[in-house]
């Protein structure tokens, strides 16, 4: 047992010296635009932005903030002109869009739109969808709090995300979303809907938040061919 924890522990020192001498410069050093050109070159692209911690396989992961999860930085969405055109096939947001004010949204919308390939997928996961939040604090409240499950402080929680010190502003919710305003501002930007559903995140209770699956349609499709 006590050679599990002297391992675990080397482990994680190792780790966390290889990341502030060298993973983490390495980072912050690679060009954007060049990086994701040499990557659309050797094969299909496909980027995950607002990563945070979470780096997937065969994904271009991108944040603002010099993460572990991160392969490039970018400031989303002003850097985003950066990358090239109908160069991607999908494009991921997980627990990422909602930190966005309304300003940048349409932003946001129209350079991923751009950089899609055309039938390219835009996915936007764990979006909270506000009625629901809504409705299970109206139904709690007016049970007396007796299910005890659904107070104001998870009201809080899934519409502005806990931010603490070590992590504001970039961890707080920018906006609040339902179904029907994520379609309008997803239709209105050139997308149409493949898939929109409920769905409950792992280690939650409630099915509060929405994931998207929204496509750029084809010339063909656009014209009605």
């Amino acid at each position: 047992m006590l050679w599990r924890r002297i391992k675990k522990n080397y482990r994680q020192m190792k780790r966390r010296l290889s990341w502030s001498l060298f993973r983490r410069r390495h980072i912050l050093s690679r060009h954007p635009e060049a990086f994701i050109r040499l990557r659309a070159r050797q094969g299909d692209v496909r980027l995950h932005l607002c990563c945070g911690t979470k780096k997937y396989p065969g994904y271009i992961n991108i944040d603002v903030v010099p993460l572990e999860g991160a392969d490039i930085i970018m400031n989303i969405p002003d850097d985003l002109a950066a990358i090239p055109s109908e160069c991607a096939s999908e494009i991921l947001m997980e627990s990422g869009f909602e930190h966005f004010y309304q300003y940048q949204q349409d932003d946001v919308l129209r350079e991923c739109r751009r950089i899609l390939k055309e039938e390219g997928r835009l996915v936007l996961k764990w979006l909270p969808d506000f009625d629901l939040i809504v409705d299970r604090y109206v139904r709690h409240r007016d049970r007396g709090g007796a299910d005890n499950t659904f107070d104001l402080y998870q009201v809080y929680r899934y519409t502005h995300a806990e931010p603490t010190p070590e992590n504001s502003p970039h961890q707080l919710h920018k906006d609040i979303f339902t179904k029907d305003s994520v379609r309008k501002l997803l239709e209105r930007n050139g997308f149409y809907i493949e898939k929109l559903s409920n769905e409950i995140f792992q280690g939650e209770t409630y099915s509060v938040g929405m994931n998207i699956i929204a496509v750029k349609p084809s010339t063909a499709t656009r014209g009605g061919v």
